[in-house]
């Protein structure tokens, strides 16, 4: 599986960066993955574990526009280091909380039909004593 962080502001807009297979260090450090000036040498590292992605900040970080410290992230994340921003694209990954089983809800079918029923034999009854001429 192929995930990469797609720069989304800054001069590296649009400029796809694939992260490594098990962990992709990002900075301002020479020998950083993803080297990216005006931040710290090893400003970041994202994870994989073979199931969950995991953001890693070591400066500040955001995820959706919250303040992180270690998140686990999911397709379509907002990443923000420093200045710079980027949309995580990981296709097939979800997050942890989308992945336990919840219960199914029952229909409310029944209930709609029901009411609309009611609703149609009102009308018909008020119109019926409203239209029909009184002897």
């Amino acid at each position: 599986m192929q995930f990469r962080l797609k720069a989304a502001s800054g001069p590296h807009t649009g400029k796809n960066f694939p992260l490594e297979e098990e962990d992709t260090s990002i900075g301002s450090a020479e020998g950083s993955d993803i080297q990216l000036d005006g931040l710290m040498e090893r400003h970041a590292r994202i994870v994989y574990d073979g199931e969950t992605l995991m953001l890693e900040p070591a400066g500040k970080a955001w995820v959706n526009g919250e303040p992180v410290q270690r998140r686990p992230l999911k397709s379509g994340d907002e990443i923000r280091l420093g200045e710079h921003r980027f949309v995580l694209q990981a296709p097939g990954l979800r997050p942890p909380s989308v992945l336990k089983d919840t219960e199914a809800r029952p229909s409310r079918t029944w209930l709609w039909t029901a009411i609309g029923v009611a609703l149609a034999a009102g009308g018909a009854a008020a119109a019926y004593y409203y239209f029909w001429p009184l002897q």
